[in-house]
């Protein structure tokens, strides 16, 4: 059900922030948080660049350009042309991002907006909900929707041990539903750097704006390594078409001899390898791994809208 990362982001802001732990908006002035001295460079094929204050500017992934943040105009930049507003907490996490599009392809015209809110507690992130409207034309058929979505977050000693999530979406007067829920287990290593891992990442149900997480823009990560999470959801269609499942995921890692994650499996299916820069030394220039940007652009809206394809 993920599209990739940065259209989770980009077509969406924060209209209410009133649970944040800091309502002020702020530009971030250096990194949220270093690994043993380090910043991820590279988790899986999620590529993380830099600037000379160590702020996360650019995210690729493989050779996409997924997008890429500008700190002092306060936007998220897709391509080149298409932008969202960003905002930050005073202690550099996303605090809010809002966008709109209007354009044309082969195959219609889509006209909306989006908004996307992310509250804090303690440095743990509480909450996270959606808003999306849009009246488009597909292959001659004219659409009008509208939805949201909420996702709460459940802590409990310092871990994330529940994520319920809830979601409704009008189409043509139609009105379709689905909730899930994720439910987290943790084992005995502690999480002594406070390192965020994929798979907390994948249970956080962001439409891959989870993925800034990874380099501290979305609060704590759990105070111990997650070993497995199961996820149970329904999906209530207008069309009387409901469905329900149930998934279990393990993890197990390897790390460095710095505590620094070397690499993350899921199942068998899914296996990452974590690279990192030095935050102050010569390693650092490069930023990261660089790849030349022969991949398809991406837009804010294909990001966003969780059933925006009805093909």
């Amino acid at each position: 059900m993920k599209n990739l990362l940065w259209a989770t982001l980009a077509i969406v802001m924060c209209l209410f922030a009133a649970c944040s732990d800091d309502d002020d908006d702020k530009t971030p002035q250096g990194p949220v948080i270093t690994y043993a001295g380090k910043l991820p460079s590279k988790v899986g094929n999620y590529i993380f660049e830099y600037d000379d204050n160590n702020r996360c500017v650019k995210v690729r992934y493989n050779s996409d350009e997924l997008g890429e943040i500008d700190y002092d105009k306060g936007l998220l930049i897709s391509d080149g042309e298409e932008q969202a507003k960003v905002s930050f907490t005073g202690k550099g996490y996303i605090k809010s991002i809002k966008s709109s599009w209007d354009y044309k392809d082969e195959e219609g015209s889509y006209k909306g907006n989006g908004e996307i809110s992310f509250s804090y507690k303690n440095d743990q992130l509480v909450s996270y909900s959606e808003e999306y409207n849009e009246n488009s034309k597909e292959y001659g058929e004219s659409y009008s929707i509208k939805g949201t979505y909420k996702v709460t977050y459940t802590w409990k000693n310092g871990n994330l041990v529940q994520v319920d999530s809830e979601g409704s979406e009008i189409e043509n007067g139609e009105k379709s539903k689905e909730r899930s829920t994720y439910t987290i287990e943790y084992g005995e290593q502690k999480n002594e750097l406070g390192q965020f891992t994929m798979t907390q990442s994948e249970v956080f149900d962001m439409e891959d704006a989870d993925i800034f997480g990874l380099v501290g823009m979305l609060g704590k990560a759990s105070a111990y390594f997650p070993i497995s999470y199961t996820e149970e959801w329904y999906e209530e269609s207008f069309d009387e078409s409901d469905r329900d499942g149930k998934s279990t995921v393990n993890t197990t890692y390897s790390f460095n001899q710095d505590g620094t994650i070397r690499t993350e499996r899921m199942n068998s299916y899914s296996s990452y390898t974590y690279s990192y820069i030095t935050v102050d030394g010569e390693e650092l220039s490069g930023r990261s791994s660089q790849l030349e940007n022969d991949g398809k652009k991406w837009n804010f809206r294909s990001f966003f809208m969780r059933h925006g394809d009805r093909k």
